[in-house]
Order: structure tokens, then sequence, then C-alpha cells
């Protein structure tokens, strides 16, 4: 492997150094570090020359935080984020040192693919793997930051599409759900509101209750396509109210309905900022699980066990419950469906661990 020595050096940070070297036992000197000034950023696996989980000294990591994306080889800044993700997860890197570090590198990145992963991984730090006590300013921090990569995106942009995208997940004040109407009005320079686009936005308002089932109505008017449709019936999920969660839950339950109809609903239905309303549904969820297990077929049941585990309810007394139905209702059930909740319940426990850590 290789060690990389890295420097902030004006408005980059450059490499001053790389050393390769075999790793043998539990300690390898590098004499031919010897004498060297501890570098801004030190890059265990410089060049990915193998396979290995790396990690960050803490000057490292302020480095990071501050001066990610100013790191030019998109390599190296492919090497520093796996590694502070794995940290974030192991619950090695505080949430809020993750955002941190995110959202100094995000901007300096231009693949697509890339920003789609990365607003992911921010919205797991800040709905999952953040202090609950820190959740909503640590959203709001994301949202802001959005915000501003919006306003200096070029107009018309892949990156100015994405930011729009990424920001509906983020948006948590008064301004943002201005900015959520404006952009469904058409008032964004260059941003195409297509009927992906348009129901992205009609779903974020209608989450956070700025949208009704007429307004959705007519939105649905607008687009009679099955996608259309299908973005309805997740939306009609997503009002923050308990009727419309019950009437969902119901219909996921009991109901006759396709796949694509099912995960549409479940979609709307499962919404982080609803955590007060899916409360309700913890103890129901338990107590069907054996029955929706024995009378579905392995799709639709899979996708109850996985997708409506309350792991947005992050919680010691989920967890208790999660136990409590391993030993007890669920003892004797069949591996399979045990395998799916033990899994969810390992997530469960990964948040909560790395919650602790975000003091």
């Amino acid at each position: 492997m290789a060690v990389g020595l890295y420097d902030l050096v004006g408005e980059k940070i450059t490499l001053r150094k790389s050393v390769e070297l075999d790793v043998l036992g539990g300690k390898t000197l590098i004499p031919n570090l010897a004498g060297e000034k501890v570098a801004d950023l030190l890059l265990l696996n410089d060049q990915d020359l193998t396979y290995t989980k790396i990690r960050f000294d803490d000057r490292s990591i302020n480095t990071l935080k501050n001066h990610l994306g100013k790191i030019e080889d998109s390599l190296t800044r492919a090497l520093c984020w796996s590694a502070a993700w794995d940290m974030l997860r192991d619950g090695e890197l505080s949430a809020t040192d993750f955002i941190d570090i995110a959202l100094a590198g995000i901007v300096s990145e231009k693949e697509i693919a890339t920003l789609t992963i990365i607003a992911g991984q921010l919205s797991t730090a800040v709905e999952l793997y953040s202090n609950p006590k820190k959740r909503d300013s640590a959203r709001l921090k994301v949202g802001n930051a959005f915000e501003k990569m919006i306003a200096t995106a070029a107009s018309g942009s892949d990156n100015q599409l994405q930011f729009v995208k990424s920001f509906t997940a983020f948006a948590s004040s008064a301004e943002h759900n201005d900015l959520l109407k404006d952009f469904l009005a058409g008032k964004l320079s260059g941003l195409k509101v297509d009927p992906e686009m348009r129901w992205s936005l009609v779903i974020a308002l209608t989450e956070r209750g700025l949208m009704d089932e007429e307004q959705l109505n007519a939105e649905l008017k607008l687009d009679q396509t099955l996608t259309g449709k299908l973005s309805y019936q997740t939306a009609l999920a997503a009002r923050p109210i308990q009727s419309a969660k019950q009437l969902v839950w119901d219909e996921i339950t009991t109901g006759d309905l396709s796949t694509s109809q099912r995960e549409a609903k479940v979609a709307g239905f499962v919404r982080p900022l609803h955590r007060p309303l899916l409360a309700a549904y913890v103890d129901p969820y338990f107590d069907l699980l054996l029955d929706t297990w024995g009378k579905k077929s392995y799709e639709v049941a899979s996708k109850f066990v996985s997708g409506l585990y309350p792991i947005y309810l992050t919680t010691q007394e989920t967890l208790d419950k999660t136990n409590a139905w391993l030993d007890g209702a669920g003892k004797d059930g069949q591996a399979g469906l045990r395998r799916l909740v033990i899994e969810a319940k390992d997530s469960l426990e990964r948040a909560l661990a790395v919650q602790k850590q975000d003091k």
C-alpha cells in the first residue's frame, strides 16, 4: 500500500510525498517518512493500491471538514469519501463531522452518480445517525447548504437539477418551503420541471403539509401516465395527517395492490419527517409479521418486513420490541422472516451506536 502526505497550499490540497510499502504485522515503520512534518491530511492506501479499511487522525478529519473539495484528484477524493463514510457507520466519526466533510466536498463533484450517492449518505447521516437532539439543526444546515448550491449552480446544468432533487429531502424552514413552491411554479431559471421533477416537488410540499388532496387531484389531471398515477399515490400517503396514514396502512396490509402500487404507498407512508405519526404503527407491524409472512407471497411479505420496519423510530424502545418479537412471538418463525427482521434490527443497532458518538 502507499501512504500519502497532503498539505493545504493556498486553495488546494497538494500531495507532498507518497511512499509505497509492504505492511507486515501489527506495526510497520516507514523510514522514508522520518523527519517529515505532520501532514494536514495523512492518507493511508494512497492511490488505492490495495483493499483495506482506512482511518483518519484528528488533524486529517479537521482538514477534510474544511477543505475536502480542494482535493483536485478525483481518486483521492473518492478514497476520502469512502473512508469517512466507513468511519461514520462504524461509530468512529460523528454525524456532525461527516456532514461537515460531505458539505465541504460535494460542491467539487461533477458526476451525477456521485452527487446522488452523497445526497443519500447525507440523508442517512441526518435522519438515522445524528443525535436526535441535533437532528433538526442538522437537516436545516444541509438544506441551507443545498440552497446555496442551487443559487450558484449554472442555469440548466445537471448539477442544478441534482441539487434541487437533493434539496427536497432537507427543506426545513419557511424560506425553504417558499423555494419549493417557487421551483414548482417554474421560477428557477434553467430548471426543467418535467413530470418527474414536478412530482418530487409536489411530494416534498405534501409531506410538509403544504398541499392538500384537492391540489393533488389537480396534479394528477396534469399527468395521467402510470408513473403519474403512482406518484399521486405516494403523495397521498405522504400527507402528514393520521387519517391518511391509517388509510394507507389499511390498504397496504389488507388491500389487493399491485407491486408498484404497494411500493408507491410505502414510499409515501414511511417519511422520516413523520416520526410522531409512524409511532402508532410499531406494535401493529410486529403483530402482523407472522400472518403476513404466512399468507402473502415472498415478494409482498419481504417488502412488508423490510419496507415497514420502524427504522426511523430509532430508539431503544424499538430495539427492545424487536428483540421481544424475536425471542417471543417470532422465536419459531420461518428462517427467511427472522433473517429479514434481524437484518433490520442490525441496522437499528448500528444507528443507535452511531448516534451516541454525535455528542
